[in-house]
């Protein structure tokens, strides 16, 4: 994989991440490198943290009631103490008459959590139907929308947060009016929409501004810095980062503090900054270290990798990507440790080592054969001939 390729991956999942984290100690530094120190997170805390951030985008029935009879409140304190499955059961045990569209809305996120969207479909569809109020119809949309995005379904999940963004408007609901512009944001970019996206962001950090939502302002910000990092505009990309940083930690969100460590050092790193970039990217490693978060320990080691490519430290770069690469072996995910072969490949290639180079791009395409990532092969196949007609000439 190259780092140009490696780095749009990353960037796409640290705008998934808006909506989805080695080595024991800290890459060494000088400590007037370090921006700051990182507060402690266990993997408990950064677990439930995560959770809590993706229940934000589900919506919910702003329905409450005090009738006895409702099983509605005893749900909705199971499902804030994340036990989706007794939510769930408790709602499957219900007579049809005891389920209406706030109870349906309810089962859908929690069937969502556990991993069944077939079924989760089915609860919003459901929800839908039954809804008494816009708003409740509006929610059904919006879920119904973030199910296909974190499938990956851009276009279909734009269809339906388009509908629910209708309603929203119509019913004057500005709360969730800036949440749907703020998902829409991120689809119309990974659409392939960059200026519609930025468009969508920058009208949802300003109904987040009007409405005083911090943790909402706080991923529009990042969101925008990514899109001014992906047209080269460092600056304005620093400067939207850095405001989201400030948010995260306000807010004590160690998720999306990482997110824009990672964002940050990305910049640093164009501007050549590398202390600063390494510093930036040791921060968000040591969140994911302490929260045990052994795939996102491996994408910051790659990172790190990266800048030391860039700074012209070639032992040093190869050795945080064989530590990352150590972690996918551990992890078992041929793709990823495939990935990782191919870009120690790539950085051999950028300090002219073609034989090693080739030699790990060999071991990535046998990695890809066994995940069965058959469109990489082709890819990797593609740049194994490049190098070798550069070796015989």
């Amino acid at each position: 994989m190259t780092s140009r390729s490696y780095k749009k991956t990353l960037l796409l999942a640290l705008f998934a991440v808006l909506i989805v984290w080695g080595i024991g100690q800290w890459v060494t530094l000088p400590s007037s490198a370090r921006q700051t120190e990182p507060k402690e997170v266990g993997p408990d805390a950064l677990k439930k943290a995560r959770i809590d951030d993706s229940k934000r985008q589900f919506r919910l029935s702003e329905r409450r009631t005090n009738d006895r009879a409702s099983s509605l409140p005893s749900l909705l304190t199971l499902y804030d103490e994340n036990q989706f499955q007794a939510v769930s059961d408790q709602i499957v045990g219900l007579s049809d008459d005891k389920k209406n569209a706030a109870i349906h809305l309810l089962h859908g996120n929690a069937l969502a959590f556990l991993g069944k969207p077939e079924e989760a479909v089915a609860a919003y569809q459901q929800a839908f139907r039954q809804a008494e109020d816009p708003q409740e119809q509006a929610a059904a949309l919006a879920n119904f929308g973030l199910l296909f995005s974190i499938r990956g379904v851009w276009r279909e999940a734009i269809h339906w947060i388009e509908q629910a963004l209708v309603i929203d408007r119509q019913t004057g609901h500005r709360q969730a009016e800036a949440a749907d512009l703020a998902l829409l944001g991120t689809l119309y970019y990974q659409a392939g929409d960059t200026a519609k996206g930025s468009e969508a962001h920058l009208e949802a950090l300003k109904i987040a501004e009007a409405i005083s939502d911090r943790r909402l302002m706080a991923r529009q910000l990042a969101s925008i810095g990514n899109l001014h990092y992906l047209d080269h505009s460092y600056d304005t990309a620093l400067d939207y980062q850095q405001k989201a940083l400030k948010l995260y930690r306000e807010l004590g969100s160690p998720i999306g503090e990482a997110v824009s460590l990672t964002s940050l050092s990305f910049i640093h790193k164009e501007k050549k900054e590398f202390t600063k970039a390494l510093a930036y990217q040791s921060d968000a490693l040591a969140i994911h270290q302490a929260g045990k978060d052994r795939s996102a320990q491996a994408n910051d080691l790659i990172n790190l990798a990266l800048i030391y490519q860039d700074q012209g430290e070639l032992e040093k770069a190869i050795g945080s990507a064989e530590k990352a690469l150590k972690i996918r072996e551990e992890m078992g995910d041929a793709n990823e440790m495939a990935n990782v072969e191919g870009t120690i490949g790539t950085i051999h290639q950028s300090f002219g080592n073609l034989p090693q180079a080739i030699q790990h791009l060999e071991k990535s395409k046998e990695l890809f054969q066994k995940g069965g990532a058959s469109q990489k092969i082709h890819i990797v196949d593609q740049r194994i001939q490049t190098l070798r007609d550069q070796t015989r000439r």
